[in-house]
């Protein structure tokens, strides 16, 4: 369904970014390669949808016992080189307030935008929202979105945003030429509750394709702080095994995050049909803080850097260590 007509709203005033050198060790581990044969049948969809329904079905009161599990994000950060973008859509009862960031650079090639959300009870000017999108906007494009605590509105707000991005792209290319056909890519992310709403809209995308559209997308999921414990550290992996071969996934997560503890993530990785790459920020928390707080922003634009770059296909370890314990003098 096409989209409502969207409002542009004036462009925040932007900073030169700083240039700092970052320094990340990285460790080798081994992935494990997957096949599966065959497209899925229509059997298989009618389980993974059962799944999703079963997910969603108590929505308000899973993401409050979210958001009361995991510290309160910080709102003081300033984003940078960002538009105020409005959308509204069929699908959702109010218009979405949106952060489109422009690339601080352009990119060498052509790149979708990545269309990323914040966590339970946060906000676009969280830190861990702003801190990772002005690293990945300094070479590619995102939109980054407002949404509530109820994780089904913020799966149909992803819906929302895919079709804007659609609307939009179909707009500029009217009265090109055409010199390209095939392979599309769809790039879905965000943090804590928001990385399983998107999930579910990748999976949910999926479903109303048919082969041949299936076939001819890429999808990629920038998972950050990913809760894969729930309140009671009940294991939520499901709507992650669900996901097919053809999705690529890469995990953002500290290695003090209670609700996702790297060996539990290890393990569900392990038994993923999708391909996954992981990124460890050394010593942080669920909000992506480390110690001290001055580190915190530092080490969040680092996390949006390399995800640019594994979007990018740039040669990345199946496992990369941001340390924030080595190397302060070249922050400086």
């Amino acid at each position: 369904m096409a989209p409502k007509k969207r409002k542009m709203h004036e462009q925040a005033a932007t900073s030169e970014p700083k240039k700092r050198v970052t320094r990340a060790s990285t460790r080798l581990n081994a992935a494990t390669s997957r096949s599966q044969g065959g497209t899925r049948a229509a059997a298989q969809t009618a389980a993974t949808t059962s799944r999703i329904d079963e997910v969603t079905s108590n929505l308000s009161e899973d993401a409050r016992s979210e958001a009361g599990a995991q510290p309160l994000e910080h709102s003081d950060a300033t984003p940078q080189n960002y538009t105020t973008v409005t959308i509204t859509h069929d699908l959702v009862k109010k218009p979405i307030e949106c952060h489109q960031y422009t690339p601080i650079s352009s990119p060498s090639t052509p790149s979708p935008t990545l269309i990323f959300t914040h966590g339970a009870g946060g906000t676009l000017s969280a830190d861990a929202v702003v801190n990772f999108c002005t690293g990945y906007s300094s070479s590619l494009p995102v939109l980054a979105f407002q949404g509530s605590m109820n994780l089904k509105a913020r799966t149909k707000g992803f819906h929302a945003c895919i079709d804007e991005l659609n609307s939009s792209q179909s707009i500029a290319q009217k009265g090109a030429k055409e010199d390209t056909a095939g392979s599309k890519t769809l790039l879905l992310g965000g943090r804590s509750m928001g990385a399983r709403a998107a999930v579910i809209a990748a999976t949910e995308h999926l479903a109303e394709l048919n082969d041949e559209e299936r076939e001819g997308l890429s999808i990629q999921l920038i998972l950050v702080s990913y809760p894969l414990l729930g309140p009671k550290d009940e294991l939520r992996d499901q709507i992650l095994l669900d996901l097919p071969k053809s999705v690529r996934i890469l995990f953002i997560s500290g290695d003090e995050d209670a609700m996702c503890p790297i060996d539990t993530l290890n393990e569900t990785r392990d038994k993923l049909t999708a391909k996954s790459q992981l990124v460890v920020v050394t010593d942080a928390n669920h909000g992506m803080n480390v110690v001290p707080a001055s580190r915190t922003q530092r080490v969040g634009e680092e996390t949006g850097r390399l995800a640019a770059r594994w979007v990018q296909e740039e040669p990345m370890d199946d496992d990369t260590y941001i340390d924030e314990l080595e190397g302060e003098e070249e922050w400086k």
